[in-house]
C-alpha cells in the first residue's frame, strides 16, 4: 500500500512541476498579447483654462475664425476591426490588431465641436507598436462623423507607440508618435513613480520649436480673421508629454500632454492658436488603473505566484513518494543480520 501511495504522490509530483512548465513557457507567453476581443475603454482628455481657435458659422451665417478660453474634451474611441485582423498575410497575420479609432474634440463651455478626426492602425499584440500595413489611414475633417470609417488607405504612416507600451516594459527610450508632425520622436524613461498604488515607469518627450505646413486655403482663412494686415505667415509648434506606464501589462495610467501652437504672421504680433494642457477625466484614469490592476494581478497568479506553488508541491509530493517506494524497497531487500557465533 505504501509503495502505491508513494507512487501515486511522485506522479502527482512530476504532473505538478510539469503544470507550472507549462504556465510559464505557454500559458503566460499567450496572455501577453492584446486579445482580439477586448475593447479598450474610451480615453477622455480635458484642458480647463485652453486657448485655442473656434471656426464657426455665425446665426447670419457668415464664417467666423476667433480665438477663444476655456475648457476642451478629447475624447478618443477604439473599435477593434477582427475581420480585417483576420485577413491579413505574411508576418502581420495573427500577430497584429486593427483598429478604427474615432476623436472628437469640443469646446465644453459652449458644446460646441472643435475637431473631428478618424484613423484606421495596425498594432503589434505583444509590443503594441505600429504595425507596417498599408491600410493606415488619417482624417480630420469636421464631415467625420462616429462610426465611419471613411479616411483614405495610405494617407498617413504610423510608427512607434500611440496608446499602449509593451508588455514587460523596459527602463529604457520608446519611439512615441506625434499626431501634430506625423513621426515618432524619442520618449525617454526618467524613474520610477507610484500611480494608485501601483508602480510605474515615467516617459517624458520633449518637442522643441518647429515649423508646421499649412495648405494655402488654411493660411488664408486664419489670416483674413486672425492678422488681417499680414500678406503670409508661418505656423509653430512645440510640445511636451508625460506618460505614467504600467510595466508588466504596459497600461498608460497617467497622461499630460502641453501644446502649443502660434501664428506667426510677417505684420503684427503673433497670434496664439492653441496652449492648452491635457489630462485624463477621472474616468478614464479609474478606468485603465483597474484594467492594468486586473491584467496584472493575473499575470502575476498566472506567472508567478502558481507556478511556485505548483514547482514546491511536486518537489514535496515528488520527495515524499520517492521517499515510500524507494527508500521502503531499500529497506526491505537489505540482507538480515548475520547472527554472531559465540
Amino acid at each position: 500500500m505504501r509503495q502505491k501511495i508513494g507512487a501515486a504522490l511522485f506522479s502527482l509530483g512530476l504532473l505538478c512541476v510539469v503544470a507550472a512548465v507549462g504556465l510559464v513557457w505557454l500559458i503566460v507567453p499567450a496572455l501577453k498579447q492584446v486579445p482580439y476581443d477586448v475593447t479598450p475603454p474610451d480615453i477622455v482628455v480635458v484642458a480647463p483654462s485652453a486657448t485655442f481657435v473656434s471656426a464657426r458659422t455665425l446665426p447670419s451665417g457668415d464664417p467666423a475664425v476667433t480665438v477663444e478660453t476655456g475648457t476642451l474634451r478629447s475624447a478618443t474611441g477604439i473599435k477593434p476591426d477582427n475581420e480585417a485582423a483576420a485577413e491579413l498575410t505574411g508576418s502581420l497575420a495573427g500577430e497584429t490588431l486593427i483598429w478604427n479609432v474615432y476623436q472628437a474634440t469640443d469646446w465644453v463651455d459652449r458644446d460646441l465641436p472643435v475637431n473631428r478626426a478618424e484613423s484606421r492602425i495596425a498594432l503589434d499584440r505583444v509590443s503594441g507598436a505600429a504595425a507596417e500595413w498599408d491600410g493606415q489611414c488619417y482624417s480630420d475633417t469636421e464631415a467625420v462623423e462616429l462610426g465611419t470609417t471613411g479616411c483614405e488607405a495610405g494617407s498617413i504612416t504610423y510608427a512607434g507607440q500611440l496608446y499602449l507600451f509593451p508588455f514587460d516594459t523596459k527602463k529604457q527610450t520608446y519611439q512615441y508618435f506625434d499626431g501634430i508632425l506625423r513621426q515618432s520622436l524619442p520618449m525617454l524613461y526618467q524613474g520610477e513613480e507610484e500611480v494608485a498604488g501601483l508602480e510605474t515607469y515615467r516617459f517624458e518627450q520633449t518637442v522643441p520649436q518647429r515649423e508646421l505646413d499649412l495648405d494655402e486655403e488654411t493660411l488664408t482663412q486664419l489670416l483674413g480673421f486672425l492678422a488681417p494686415e499680414a500678406t503670409t505667415a508661418t505656423m509653430t509648434y512645440q510640445a511636451s508629454r508625460t506618460l505614467w506606464v504600467e510595466p508588466m501589462t504596459g497600461g498608460i495610467l497617467g497622461y499630460r500632454e502641453q501644446q502649443h501652437q502660434e501664428l506667426v504672421p510677417d505684420v503684427g504680433p503673433p497670434v496664439v492658436i492653441l496652449d492648452a494642457t491635457f489630462q485624463y477625466d477621472d474616468a478614464t484614469a479609474d478606468a485603465v488603473i483597474e484594467q492594468s490592476r486586473d491584467g496584472r494581478a493575473q499575470l502575476l497568479l498566472l506567472g508567478r505566484n502558481l507556478p511556485i506553488g505548483l514547482l514546491v508541491a511536486g518537489f514535496l509530493a515528488t520527495a515524499a513518494g520517492f521517499t515510500l517506494v524507494f527508500v521502503r524497497r531499500a529497506t526491505a531487500t537489505r540482507p538480515a543480520d548475520t547472527p554472531q557465533t559465540s
